[in-house]
């Protein structure tokens, strides 16, 4: 049965020149080295599909798929299996830094990795700001602010546990690393608490800035024989 495309009258095609087509095309680049002539305008060509319907010819589908290139057909990964990879990197690499550290320099050191985790504080308390969290500080509660600190360790694909969240008795625990390896995924040297509570001056520092009421410390490090590494958030007796 004849239907509507059967009597339908298509304007035809324009015939627009590559010079029609790029009038206001730039003539110039641009950058921090300098200016220069705009490259030789490539010939104008037909699309794919119009292509496609004109002749038939098959079209490329590959020229929509960008990752990877066909040019370089590598490998790509599940997401998670690039947040443990690069997870184990960051630990590699930045544990081999900062464990080495006071070994170096001794109470320099210690006070390097304790300054250097401090400093990372301000810089995320004002960017959590300015997109509408910590509204409540520098009263927010126990809950917020343990809430921001997961958020935080789930970027960096830290496994957690949350041992505790009373907040009745206003204290929360979160628990990295539960279980196994048994041994400190960053390789701090056995027996040096002192290292790993430098580490998490941007969680003392940060709950300060949320709430001086609390105060956050590591209850728990496998550097000292313990099955996790622990953050305790609580009242701070000396507030």
């Amino acid at each position: 049965m004849p239907g509507p495309e059967d009597t339908t009258k298509y304007p035809e095609r324009p015939k627009m020149t590559s010079e029609d087509v790029n009038k206001r095309a730039p003539k110039k680049r641009r950058d921090h080295y300098g200016e220069w002539d705009a490259p030789t305008m490539p010939p104008l060509e037909k699309s794919q599909m119009l292509e496609w319907m004109e002749t038939g010819k098959a079209e490329d589908p590959s020229r929509y798929v960008m990752m990877p290139p066909r040019e370089v057909p590598y490998k790509k990964l599940p997401l998670a299996t690039k947040f443990i990879s690069a997870n184990t990197r960051h630990l590699k690499e930045i544990g081999a830094f900062r464990t080495m550290m006071p070994e170096l320099f001794g109470e320099a050191g210690y006070k390097a990795v304790d300054d250097a985790y401090a400093s990372f504080a301000a810089g995320e308390f004002r960017t959590a700001q300015a997109r509408g969290m910590f509204k409540n500080a520098p009263n927010c509660s126990l809950q917020e602010i343990a809430a921001f600190i997961c958020t935080v360790y789930d970027i960096q694909n830290f496994p957690i546990v949350i041992a505790e969240a009373d907040y009745d008795k206003e204290v929360v625990r979160v628990q990295l690393y539960k279980g196994l390896p048994k041994y400190c995924p960053y390789d701090v040297r056995q027996g040096d608490y002192r290292l790993c509570a430098a580490t998490a001056s941007y969680e003392r520092d940060l709950v300060k800035m949320c709430n001086p009421k609390y105060r956050a410390y590591l209850s728990r490090t496998k550097a000292i024989g313990d099955d996790c590494c622990e953050l305790t958030i609580d009242v701070d007796p000396d507030a």
